[in-house]
């Protein structure tokens, strides 16, 4: 018996300066590292931190046919402001992450699985708050397992290079945190 054929579209969308393009860099990068095929495109205003900012991750074990992502099987939704904008680009039955600390509702999609994390929160219980978008990873991986913890961990390891090594440990823990309220998670937002 053959796995059947990996192909997960990702979008992940917040606003400049929570770790979104970075999240995204980690997926492709941990794909890359797993011998999968995939496309990796941020997208950002000029704004940068504090303006909107969304990123789409394919992987696949097979050769990609197109970078676009229209309907995404995931979003990985940081604020409210990116549920509103990006609500409808999710397959039927896909999946929804949604950061609860700063997403106040749930989509109107009744077929996709909500789940709801409360990042930031989980973050700041860390000490450290710019590790929600590790959280949030940590929350994909536990529901959708495309990837594993162990290349993740390894891509964001990479990213941080020998000069802050310190904040892998914290990285790190923000994966499993997020891994833990996902599994436990009952529902969304609001």
């Amino acid at each position: 018996m053959t796995a059947e054929p990996l192909h997960h579209e990702v979008l992940i969308s917040g606003f400049g300066g929570q770790g979104v393009v970075l999240a995204g860099r980690l997926l492709a990068n941990a794909a890359l590292a797993e011998g999968k095929e995939v496309v990796w495109a941020p997208s950002y205003g000029p704004e940068m931190r504090g303006g909107a900012v969304h990123c789409t991750v394919i992987v696949a074990s097979q050769r990609i046919g197109s970078p676009e992502v229209s309907l995404a099987d995931t979003l990985l939704i940081m604020d409210r402001a990116s549920l509103d904008r990006f609500a409808k680009r999710v397959k039927p039955g896909g999946l929804f992450i949604l950061n609860s600390s700063l997403v106040d509702a749930r989509p109107d999609d009744d077929s996709c699985e909500v789940v709801g994390v409360a990042a930031n929160e989980a973050a700041e219980e860390l000490g450290n708050r710019r590790v929600a978008n590790m959280v949030m990873l940590g929350a994909f991986l536990a529901k959708r397992p495309v990837l594993s913890l162990e290349s993740v961990s390894a891509a964001m390891r990479a990213a941080v290079g020998k000069e802050h090594e310190q904040l892998a440990g914290v990285n790190d823990q923000a994966l499993a945190r997020g891994m833990e309220l996902a599994r436990g998670s009952s529902g969304g937002a609001g």
